[in-house]
Parts: structure tokens; sequence; C-alpha cells
């Protein structure tokens, strides 16, 4: 009995050591595109991303080439009770920018 519980303890703290929770920094290089529902960045000119934290591009202008380090963000607080227009942009997801190459 005493050799189970040993066997299934390091079973199970073998498995606890594969944390698939490691974050790996993703690279998006787009252009930026800006319209009345927000800003987004255009990945191989077909697939938009609405960009939660829109402000970190504040200095970039509408069109311009830039790469990013990005998370994807399931829902973005920063946009919740913020008014835009009746337009409809389709998009990919949600992504948060860390950092601007």
């Amino acid at each position: 009995m005493k050799l189970l519980f040993a066997l299934t303890t390091l079973f199970i703290l073998a498995l606890s050591s594969c944390s698939t929770n490691i974050k790996h920094d993703r690279l998006f290089i787009g252009t930026i595109v800006r319209d009345c529902t927000g800003t987004y960045i255009r990945v191989d000119d077909k697939e938009d991303y609405l960009i939660c934290n829109a402000e970190i591009l504040s200095e970039k202008k509408d069109g311009e080439v830039t790469s990013v380090i990005y998370d994807y963000e399931k829902t973005c607080k920063e946009l919740e009770n913020k008014a835009t227009c009746m337009m409809y942009h389709e998009h990919k997801g949600l992504i948060r920018i860390k950092k601007i190459h």
C-alpha cells in the first residue's frame, strides 16, 4: 500500500511539473487600422485583431506598419462602456499589447 501511495505521488508530481501555464510572448507585424469601432492591427492584409489598450499606439498613425508583442484577451474592460458607432468591423479576436517594436 505504501508503494502504491509513493508511486501515485510521484506520478502526480511528474504531471504537475509539466505545466501548460507558461505564457509565450506572441509577435504580430501588421498595419494599424482605426475606425469609429476601435483600433485594430491587421495581419497579412486580411485578419484584424481589436486592441484593448489602444492608447499604447497613440504615437502611431493609421496605416503605419509596426510589430507588437501581445497576449490574447477574452474581454476588454477598457471597451465595455465606451460608445462606438453602429458600424460592424469583423475581427479575429481581442489582444492586449505588451510591447511595441
